[in-house]
């Protein structure tokens, strides 16, 4: 355990037993600065120094295991909590750039001459921020999936966000180059719609243990993925996707309140033991 959380106990442990410092290190065969500075948080001691002061206080080494194991899962919910805050303001962000984004796509496929000279900057800058706040709004959700231990969740949040990536990439060079895509689009629909199908399926595996939330993204992620394998349905598909993306910060956002409450209830209970 570190400092100074084991030396805030030590000194607890130390006054129940109506010990006084030179008392307990007369008992431990250890210098009164010594003890000092542990209590103080100011050193982290040998285990052989611990084990001999947690005999003389008769605390059993499993209390020390169940403080240290308190203190990980509270160092695990912070940095939760903390990409979850990131990745729910970066959902909203990604939405509202998103639809801008598939607007001037639609705009570019049936006349790119009708832009001004320059576009081309503010697109590409566009298409890059877009990508950038995905990866971030997808990072929440591979966090969710690790803390879960659902490995689906994880790898499909992988895979969206290397497949974002490279259809911006891929954007980016044909606005450029001037290449057609057509083509490209159909395989675009069929690959997003097997992930989001398997995204889906990976909420509707967490649904009985995470409740109804779960159910209705994971029911809208399928029928988006759905919709996109048909390739025909891929327009309506879009519509979907962005309900389906509204539904996922919506569960982001849920689950940031989940974990800011269990950390709260953590930290009464850490203050409630030391007292």
């Amino acid at each position: 355990m570190k400092q100074p959380l084991l030396g805030q106990k030590i000194l607890e442990w130390r006054k129940a037993k109506g010990l006084t410092q030179e008392e307990l290190v007369e008992r431990c065969n250890i210098n009164v600065r010594t003890i000092q500075r542990i209590e103080a948080g100011e050193v982290t001691p040998r285990s052989f120094t611990v084990k001999a002061i947690l005999e003389v206080l008769e605390v059993k080494p499993e209390e020390v295991k169940n403080l240290e194991m308190e203190k990980e899962e509270e160092s695990q919910l912070s940095n939760l909590n903390s990409w979850l805050r990131i990745s729910f303001i970066a959902g909203i962000i990604y939405i509202a750039l998103a639809m801008v984004e598939s607007f001037l796509d639609v705009q570019l496929l049936i006349d790119k001459k009708g832009f001004p000279i320059g576009f081309g900057y503010l697109y590409t800058f566009l298409k890059i921020s877009v990508s950038v706040l995905f990866v971030a709004f997808s990072l929440g959700f591979y966090k969710l999936g690790e803390s879960f231990s659902n490995l689906l969740m994880k790898v499909m949040s992988i895979f969206l966000m290397i497949l974002t990536v490279v259809f911006v990439i891929e954007d980016v060079v044909t606005y450029w180059m001037g290449i057609d895509i057509v083509s490209s689009l159909l395989l675009r629909s069929l690959i997003s719609g097997v992930v989001y199908v398997l995204f889906a399926t990976s909420f509707l595996h967490l649904s009985k243990e995470k409740g109804p939330t779960y159910i209705i993204v994971g029911a809208l992620g399928m029928v988006t993925g759905i919709s996109f394998m048909t390739v025909i349905f891929a327009i309506p598909g879009l519509i979907f996707l962005t309900i389906f993306e509204i539904s996922l910060i919506v569960l982001l956002y849920q689950e940031y309140k989940k974990v800011t409450e269990k950390s709260e209830l953590t930290f009464v209970q850490q203050e409630q033991t030391f007292q």
